[in-house]
């Protein structure tokens, strides 16, 4: 199914003029600026939606269900074992769940061409769960992922299932994971600074 060009490039200015509303009103995750910005250098390369990564307190029965699950708590940056300590005593229907995930971004490319230089980019920069997702008239739907994905379980129903050692452990290994995919997401930048397309 060939991209239809015109619908790409119209796509494409409401994704880098939805960028500066979304960093108007508070929307925009900071940390992924630059990055996105260097995308929008690439003649054939836009962004859609993205994330530095985060952490998060779920109420659901596994980690991974998006379904009758509730978020708690998110926040794109390390969090502190009070915050945490705090919500632990808030009723949860099934399990409660402190999750760390690296950066997702999404990139559309105009040919195949260019989605394969963005795989190359993302392998070089260590994100190495990249894939295209979908190709369509709209262009090639390429997704950056780290494969950066730690869940652990603080309580089931009522009770609370970590002591106060294991809390603190909790809280240091998604600091640690989130952490990482902000490092990851720094190679990035500099590995598509690096393949610039002058």
């Amino acid at each position: 199914m060939p991209v239809d060009v015109k619908l790409w490039r119209k796509r494409r200015e409401e994704a880098y003029r939805r960028i500066w509303e979304d960093l108007e009103i508070g929307y925009l995750d900071e940390d992924l600026l630059g990055i996105l910005l260097e995308f929008f250098k690439r003649p054939e390369s836009y962004t859609t939606s993205s994330c530095s990564g985060r952490i998060v307190l779920v109420d659901s029965r596994m980690p991974w269900e998006r379904r009758n699950a509730t978020i708690i708590f998110k926040k794109h940056s390390s969090i502190s074992l009070e915050e945490i300590r705090g919500l632990l005593n808030q009723p949860v229907l099934y399990r409660l769940w402190l999750i760390a995930t690296g950066p997702i971004i999404h990139v559309v490319a105009l040919t195949a061409r260019e989605a394969l230089r963005i795989l190359r980019i993302a392998r070089e920069a260590g994100f190495k769960h990249s894939g295209v997702l979908s190709v369509s008239r709209k262009g090639y739907l390429v997704e950056l992922r780290t494969g950066i994905r730690l869940a652990i379980l603080l309580k089931t129903g009522s009770r609370v299932v970590v002591d106060e050692q294991g809390l603190q452990e909790a809280v240091k290994a998604v600091n640690e994971a989130l952490s990482e995919g902000k490092k990851r997401l720094q190679r990035l930048l500099e590995v598509l600074r690096k393949h610039a397309i002058k």
